[in-house]
């Protein structure tokens, strides 16, 4: 038993590892030949675990192998197009003036109402109101609408608001992110200042400090966290 859980535990790390190394996106985003590959890891991973007979060297070899491939199929992807349009396909336009392109949706095997369902999705009530339907080498709809159906932005307005910054975690559940806040050139005295602003003696009582570039500072208490 004690091997059993040697052994998973180390097809566990490989399997993660390798997928962090050849850079998998999220399952939704992965094209078909990312798709194939996590499918068959998935399957490798499984056989040495299944049966103790087999070798753990034996599992981890083809792994490796599969791994390899796919991260130069990926190498090949970015210096050829020609390649990744052969492996990956192309952005295919379905829509296109708010029509439909029936050859298009023959050819990706498509029916209107898969497309319709995608633009419901993608909060668009009408297909007048579509200039391009693109259906993408992963298989997502993007929607490009009409100039006089985008939505009202502040330019538009001739309005200037302020920029948004991204929020760093300076301080989590009472304990300061070190890295994170040299990042932002700020040091535990400035953290505890603030602190001590927001009538808080301890870091102990902080669950959430954040910063961004902007200089805009968000602080929870830990009983506010409930």
């Amino acid at each position: 038993m004690f091997l059993l859980f040697i052994r998973t535990l180390l097809v566990y790390a490989a399997v993660i590892g390798g997928l962090r190394f050849t850079g998998k996106r999220q399952l939704g985003e992965l094209s078909t030949s990312e798709f194939a590959v996590t499918i068959l890891v998935s399957e490798l991973a499984s056989i040495p675990l299944q049966d103790a007979a087999v070798p753990l060297l034996g599992g981890m070899v083809p792994l490796a192998t599969l791994l390899a491939v796919e991260i130069l199929l990926s190498y090949l992807c970015r210096k050829s197009r020609w390649f990744r349009q052969l492996l990956c396909g192309n952005p295919c336009v379905v829509i296109q003036d708010g029509k439909f392109d029936p050859k298009m949706l023959r050819l990706l095997r498509l029916c209107p109402e898969d497309i319709l369902d995608g633009l419901r999705m993608a909060g668009v009530t009408s297909m007048e109101d579509v200039r391009y339907g693109i259906v993408e080498t992963n298989g997502q709809l993007s929607v490009i609408l009409r100039a006089d159906r985008q939505p009202l932005t502040p330019s538009d307005c001739l309005l200037h608001p302020d920029e948004v910054g991204m929020a760093t975690i300076l301080v989590s559940e009472g304990k300061i992110l070190y890295r994170n806040a040299q990042q932002l050139g700020k040091d535990e005295q400035w953290i505890l200042q603030q602190c001590h602003r927001h009538g808080i003696s301890s870091l102990q009582d902080v669950f959430l400090m954040t910063l961004d570039d902007q200089n805009n500072l968000f602080l929870q208490r830990q009983e506010e966290s409930v």
